[in-house]
This record gives C-alpha cells, structure tokens and sequence, in this order.
C-alpha cells in the first residue's frame, strides 16, 4: 500500500503515467542540484557516497575531537546541569544553599526547636529563590540548551561513520590522512540522519563565548579554538540551508519525499532545580519531624503502657495495608492510633477508670447530679468504642465482609480502573470508620479529663462543692482517690497527647 500511495503521489506532483520514471526523473533532478554545491558527494549512477564526504566528516572529527575529550570526561548529562547551575547562583544563593542543605539543617534541629527551624529554612529558600528572577532564569536557560546542544554535537559518532570508509583508521588517531573509499550509500543512511539530529538545531548565529568560557573554567582550556569552532558551525550551515544531506538521504533510499524535519528545542532547568532544592529540604525537614514524632511516641507509649511494644489489631494492622500500598493504592491509614486506642481502652479505660468512675459517679453524692452524668456517660461510650473497633477490624478480614471484596478485586487492580476504584472506595470507608472512632475516643477522653479537673480542683477546698460526701468516698479507695484521679488526669492527658502525632483526615468530614 506505501509503495502505491508513493506512486500516486509521485503521479499527482509530476503527472505522467508511470511513476517510477517519474520518480527517476526527480531522483536524477535531485543529483543534478547537489552537483551544484560545493560538495560532491554522491555518485548517482552507484549509488555510492562519495570519499570527499569521508573527508569532510573527518576534518569535523578532527577539529572537535579535544572538545569531545572534555566533555566525555564530565561523569554524566547531570554534571553539565550542575556546572550551568552552580555558575547562575550568586553569593546569597550559595550562602542560602548552606544553609538548608541535609547537614546545616540537621545542626540546627540540635539547638532549636522544629518550628523555628521550619521558619528559619523557609527564610533562606525565599532568599534562593528570589534572586532568580525572570531575566536570570531565562539566561541559565539558554545557556545550558547551547552547552547541551554544543555536547550532543561534538559527541556524534564520526568514528563510528568514517570507520565505514577505512576500517584500519584508529580512534582519535590524526598523525596520517585515511585512505577513504566510495562506499553504498544504505551503510551509512541512519548515521547521516543522526547527524541532522544534532547537528541541524545548532544555533548558528548565536555568541558561543558563554560556553567556551564555561567549559574553560572547569577543564582550564577552551575545547577548541573559537575561531576554528565558527568555521565548523559556517560549513554546517551550509549543508543544511542548501538540503544537502537531505539530498544525499533522497538519492541513498530513492526516496524524493525524504525531508530532514528538525526541531529545535528549549532546555529549561532553573524551574527543576528550585523545585528539587526545595523537595530536599522539605524531605529533611519531614524526616526530622518523623524522628521526632517517634521519639515522642515512644515516650508516651512507655509513659502509658510501660513498654513501646503495643499489641497489633488482628487485621486492621500494617501486614494486611502492605499488599496494598505495594500497589499504590492505599492503605490502612490508622492502623497504629487505633490499635493504641484499643488497648488503652481494654487496659485502662476498663479497669483503672472504671473502678475510679465507680467511686465518683455511682457511689459520689453531686451537688447537681446532671454535672456527672457527662462525666459518666463518656465512660460507657469509651468502653462501646472498643466493641466497635473490634468489629471495623473483623470487617477487613481477607475471609469476610470489607475485607473478601478487596481481596478479591486486588488481583484485577492493576489493570482494571474499576476494581482499584472499589478498593480506594473501600479502604476510604475503612480509614474514615477508624478515623471517626478514634475522633470520637479522643473528645469523650478530653470531656472525662476535664471533669476530672474539675473534680481535683474541688476536693483541696476546705468546703467541697461538687460531690459532697467527698470523705466518705475516700474511704473506698483506701484513702487514695485524690492520688488516682490525678493519675488518672495525667494517663489521659498523655493518652491524648499521644493520639495527637496521629492527624486524622476524613475523606467526608460531615459524614
């Protein structure tokens, strides 16, 4: 079917009844108009490409071959970038820099508090990015696409091509002039074409002195002189403003359609590299928060439980999140808080604070017996949070209910937008369940605490005024119900604190 459209189009552009001598006709008008140039270098009637191109690509080679030393000898693209980088900052930055690198900001956290320290890295990344201002972005920009463009070209494969020509020639070797010969020209077709790839975007017109100076300042030399460089980019041009490896292509595949289609593009990194300065400090920043974060929790739960070695909910718990988040799909986002709130309810919260309640809600004589009912109705709701945490984690087994539909759409996820969208939906409903239990335990417990509060304030005066037969209630605690509810005051207050490192985040706050 190519070869027909070819020739209808061939047909349509030239007219005549045969397409091949058409095509012929255009192929030999094509050699014709590359004679014409100052480069021969194709034979039409063998289809051979020409010694003189060898030539030609060998005095490239030759000129440019210093310059490819240097540039190979950077360890990788990335160190371009860098050198471009480092050259666009200016004192400030480079102060800035020092300031929020991984080091300069772990020190700091060592004598200042994190919140300080967030406001202080925030200060110097304002005085980074604000000397990048549109001039000076632009500048780095185009530097960087010269120095990239510069690169790619110098780096080309002659080696490679003039190989072609005369397999004795030696690498970087220029003591002797090669014997070259005519070659097919189909031997060297895709490298004529990935010449024009890096050779045809170069900007010809451009003052190149920015990059020579650049590179010199690094290797102590230009890469080549700036004279010999010009006359490069002047032969170059002229291949390309006069098609002739276009042509040259067009003969070779007998293919009169060939156009060398190049576009040029802009390199923009400036964007990029506030953008990862800024993740860095913002991932030190979090991991230090992180670390912290724990070492708090493991404060509290020594502080609560005695020991940082908390029983797991059986299911609802980080094994049974991981084949999830192994898919980017979610996960058990409360796992930890709730399985805290479980066991402090079941350790706590049903014996300590009951035996207590007991003492000052059942067997206390209140002023106003609507002042403890809050107190005791946050209890019985605490100790039914736990049934209910109980069921949400029996709900995700893999064997029932929540946690049978997940697994049995986990396999298809993958592939199938609606099988994750199940599962996300799903663990959404899950999280926000956990979610508002855990809201919920941490309000009952700040009522019951403030109570407590309450309570202790009242039983140092002379005249109670809250609970009335406050001695005669002392009598069943051994003398020690003042002593258990500030213990109690102080569990609570570390049991929400600890929930506090625990930020919850409804999908649907109002439902």
């Amino acid at each position: 079917m190519g070869g027909n459209f070819l020739k209808d189009l061939l047909g349509s552009f030239f007219g005549g009844s045969d397409p091949e001598a058409q095509k012929k006709k255009v192929l030999k008008s094509i050699a014709k108009s590359l004679s014409k140039t100052k480069y021969k270098f194709y034979k039409m009637g063998s289809n051979e490409v020409d010694p003189s191109f060898a030539k030609f690509m060998f005095e490239l080679y030759k000129a440019v071959s210093p310059a490819q030393a240097m540039i190979q000898s950077f360890e990788n693209p990335n160190a371009l970038k860098r050198l471009v980088l480092n050259r666009s900052l200016t004192e400030k930055q480079i102060e800035a820099l020092d300031n929020i690198s991984e080091t300069a900001i772990t020190e700091l956290a060592r004598k200042q508090p994190l919140k300080a320290v967030n406001e202080i890295v925030r200060g110097h990344m304002e005085t980074f990015t604000s000397a990048y201002d549109s001039s000076r972005i632009a500048r780095t920009d185009a530097l960087y696409t010269k120095l990239m463009y510069f690169a790619n070209f110098v780096q080309f494969d002659f080696y490679f091509t003039l190989k072609k020509f005369d397999n004795t020639i030696k690498e970087h070797e220029f003591t002797s002039v090669p014997k070259f010969s005519a070659i097919n020209g189909s031997y060297i077709v895709e490298d004529l074409k990935n010449f024009i790839d890096v050779a045809w975007v170069l900007p010809f017109d451009t003052d190149w002195s920015d990059v020579f100076k650049l590179i010199k300042s690094t290797k102590g030399a230009d890469p080549l002189p700036m004279g010999t460089w010009k006359k490069i980019l002047a032969r170059v041009k002229y291949l390309r403003d006069n098609h002739i490896i276009e042509m040259l292509i067009q003969l070779i595949s007998e293919n009169p359609l060939y156009r060398d289609e190049y576009m040029p593009k802009e390199l923009y990194i400036v964007d990029d590299y506030i953008a990862d300065i800024k993740k860095a400090a913002d991932n030190t920043l979090e991991e230090l928060q992180a670390k912290q974060t724990a070492g708090k929790v493991d404060g509290l739960l020594v502080q609560i439980f005695g020991t940082n070695e908390v029983e797991h909910l059986k299911y609802y718990n980080e094994a049974g999140s991981a084949p999830f988040e192994r898919k980017g799909i979610g996960s058990f986002a409360y796992s930890e808080p709730l399985g805290y709130l479980k066991q402090f309810i079941l350790d706590y919260i049903k014996k300590d604070i009951r035996e207590l309640n007991d003492i000052l809600t059942v067997r206390g004589e209140w002023a106003n017996q609507q002042l403890a009912t809050p107190m005791s109705d946050a209890f019985h709701s605490l100790v039914d949070i736990s049934a209910d945490i109980t069921a949400l984690d029996n709900s995700v087994n893999e064997t029932v209910d929540l946690g049978l539909k997940m697994k049995t759409h986990l396999p298809r996820a993958d592939r199938d937008k609606d099988s994750k969208g199940i599962i996300q939906s799903t663990l959404n409903q899950v999280n926000d369940t956990a979610g508002r239990q855990i809201k919920k335990a941490i309000n009952l417990l700040i009522s019951y605490d403030r109570n407590l509060k309450m309570i202790l304030e009242d039983c140092v005066k002379k005249h109670q005024e809250l609970i009335l037969n406050w001695n005669d209630i002392d009598h069943f605690a051994e003398g020690q119900l003042k002593q258990m509810s500030i213990d109690a005051y102080k569990k609570i207050f570390a049991f929400v604190s600890l929930m506090q490192n625990f930020p919850i985040e409804l999908t649907d706050e109002d439902e």
